[in-house]
């Protein structure tokens, strides 16, 4: 069974990262809170992790950036073509600079990954 784990390992995480991610990953957690707020947040494969009837979203640390990731990304219509793949990766977006958040582009893509885990 699975089990929730605390926010703290979350914590912990973010305050691991340099101040430059550290600010990209607080905004994305905002933001994907904000946007599904029943998501059960956890600590899994070594990143912040998103759930809600099965993996919807994530997001981690890279050496230059931070991705936002989703599970099933390959289903998820990306107008805006942000969503980027490599080396048998999850479709994730690629975030360098606060700039590169676009909260309304990121919510739809939340709320749809989502609406994919409910069928």
């Amino acid at each position: 069974m699975r089990t929730k784990t605390t926010p703290n390992q979350v914590d912990i995480y973010l305050n691991t990262l340099p101040p430059d991610k550290q600010r990209l990953a607080v905004e994305l957690r905002r933001i994907i809170q904000h946007a599904v707020p029943h998501l059960e947040e956890n600590f899994r494969w070594d990143n912040p992790c998103y759930f809600f009837y099965g993996p919807v979203c994530y997001f981690a640390s890279s050496r230059s950036c931070l991705h936002l990731g989703f599970f099933k990304g390959e289903e998820l219509p990306d107008p805006a073509k942000r969503l980027v793949t490599r080396n048998g990766s999850y479709p994730h977006i690629i975030l360098r600079t606060l700039d590169d958040i676009d909260q309304a582009y990121f919510d739809e893509l939340i709320k749809q990954a989502v609406a994919l885990n409910q069928y």
